[in-house]
């Protein structure tokens, strides 16, 4: 379903043909084209997305609550994944086994998939043709050691590509195993993580480290250096409240800030312990903020300093996240008056060092 960003309402629906309708377990936003996004849905098919333009109010009919706005409801339509009578959700691939994980590669050339039979295929973009698949028989696991399998043996239910390297991406299953990949590699499985209950899509990369997290009441969440391919560290929050029954995460993402977050210091976590949503400090521990959530929090998204997240509850939330100890370095630094100096963080991102001048 796709709402407006400033009133909330409902412009369209996109349903699949067959009834019931079989449920959509990941969308995925096209890195290089406009208004185009990818779902996976559970009918095996991953379906390509067109969203259509909504043109932007008046200035002075520019609302920033959101509320239903009685100019939009003339918009609100349902359109059928194809065969149907709309363009705008066609099937762009399609297999028998349910499509539970998505990603798209940093160059936008290659779409990776993961399947309830405990495969992943690598598409072309272009071709659509898979080309490369990873699956090994339930048969053959028997005459393959543990430590010498490289493949998943469970539904493979979160997957993540990695931003800066198109041939890198990850994936966890319900085997209790996080796994890196590169598809240069003719194995394709360059290291395997253990010990990792993931039992939805809560795994993130960014830079040289991967973080995830596991259904479980205790040391659920895991930092991993992927390049030392080692555990950094198991996250126990310092200063969570006491009647925390458990954690159980559901969702798990690093926080997306390019200005504020290069160095991978904040994640941020859901799920259905702590009825709520909590944006940890990696670093010392601590929860910088947490955001009260009806039910249990299963999606995460942010973007800068706004952080959109949704459960089992029918609310979808949007709230900012703001830390005064990450200033952005004022670009005007020159104009301002002596006297002002005081009020002004300076910032070294290089060692993360903070300091203030007095006036």
């Amino acid at each position: 379903m796709l709402h407006h960003g400033r009133t909330g309402a409902a412009l369209y629906t996109l349903r699949s043909v067959q009834f019931p309708p079989r449920p959509i377990y990941a969308i995925e936003y096209s890195r290089s084209e406009e208004r185009v996004c990818y779902a996976a849905c559970m009918d095996g098919a991953v379906y390509r997305v067109e969203i259509p333009f909504i043109p932007e109010p008046a200035e002075d009919e520019k609302s920033f609550g959101i509320k239903a706005n009685p100019g939009l409801d003339c918009l609100q339509m349902q359109y059928h994944a194809a065969p149907g009578p709309s363009t705008c959700s066609t099937p762009f691939i399609t297999q028998r086994s349910p499509a539970l994980s998505l990603g798209m590669s940093a160059d936008s050339t290659n779409m990776v998939a993961g399947y309830a039979d405990a495969s992943i295929k690598v598409y072309d973009m272009e071709t659509q043709a898979a080309i490369r698949t990873y699956k090994v028989h339930k048969l053959r696991l028997q005459f393959i050691p543990k430590k010498l399998q490289r493949m998943h043996i469970g539904q493979v239910c979160a997957l993540k590509c990695h931003d800066d390297r198109p041939f890198v991406f990850a994936s966890a299953a319900w085997d209790k195993t996080v796994r890196i990949w590169d598809t240069r590699c003719q194995v394709g499985c360059t290291m395997t993580f253990e010990g990792v209950d993931v039992c939805n899509n809560s795994i993130d990369l960014k830079r040289n480290f991967l973080i995830a997290g596991s259904w479980q009441p205790t040391e659920a969440l895991t930092v991993w250096d992927i390049t030392a391919k080692k555990k950094v560290s198991i996250v126990r929050v310092q200063n969570r409240r006491p009647d925390v029954d458990g954690e159980y995460i559901y969702a798990c993402r690093f926080w997306n800030s390019s200005k504020y977050n290069r160095k991978a210091k904040y994640g941020i976590i859901g799920g259905s312990g702590t009825n709520c949503v909590e944006v940890i400090n990696l670093h010392n521990r601590y929860i910088t903020c947490s955001y009260p959530a009806e039910g249990s929090v299963l999606a995460i998204a942010s973007y800068d300093d706004l952080i959109a997240f949704g459960g089992t509850a029918p609310v979808l939330s949007v709230v900012s996240f703001h830390d005064p100890k990450h200033e952005e370095y004022p670009k005007d630094l020159d104009t301002l008056h002596p006297a002002d100096y005081g009020d002004v963080i300076l910032h070294d991102f290089d060692d993360l060092s903070f300091a203030s001048t007095d006036a």
